[in-house]
Order: C-alpha cells, then structure tokens, then sequence
C-alpha cells in the first residue's frame, strides 16, 4: 500500500506541474500574452502550486522508499 500511496502523491504533483502550474508560468514569464491582472493571479497560483509539490514531495519520497525498506503496511 505504502507504494501506491507514493504513486498517487506523484500522480497529483504531476498533475499540479502540467495543468496549474506550468500554464500559470507561460502567463508570467510571457511565453502566453496575459493581462497585468492575469499575470498577477497567475503568479499567486503558480506559487501555491509550487509550494503544494514541494509539500508533497517529502512524504512521496518516504512513502516509495519505504516500500523497498521496511514495509509499514505489511
């Protein structure tokens, strides 16, 4: 269980990067015309997004490796 707890932590930070985060950077960095407001709203959702992997990526990290080490549900 311990790796398909992983698996679906990387399966919504992936998420996160391809379908809220990236989109939302092209808008600030410029690569997508946007409006000032716009880019403004997309650089507050991108750093959630960001911060949101950031925050998932430790127990991701636990949860597949503990798979291989010591198997905490059985």
């Amino acid at each position: 269980w311990d790796i398909r707890i992983g698996a679906s932590l990387a399966i919504i930070m992936w998420f996160n990067v391809w379908f809220i985060s990236w989109p939302a950077q092209k808008k600030v960095v410029g690569i997508v015309e946007a409006a000032a407001e716009a880019k403004a709203a997309a650089a507050r959702r991108a750093l959630i997004a960001s911060r949101t992997n950031v925050l998932l990526s430790i127990p991701m990290l636990f949860f597949m490796a503990s798979s291989a080490h010591f198997p905490i549900f059985g």
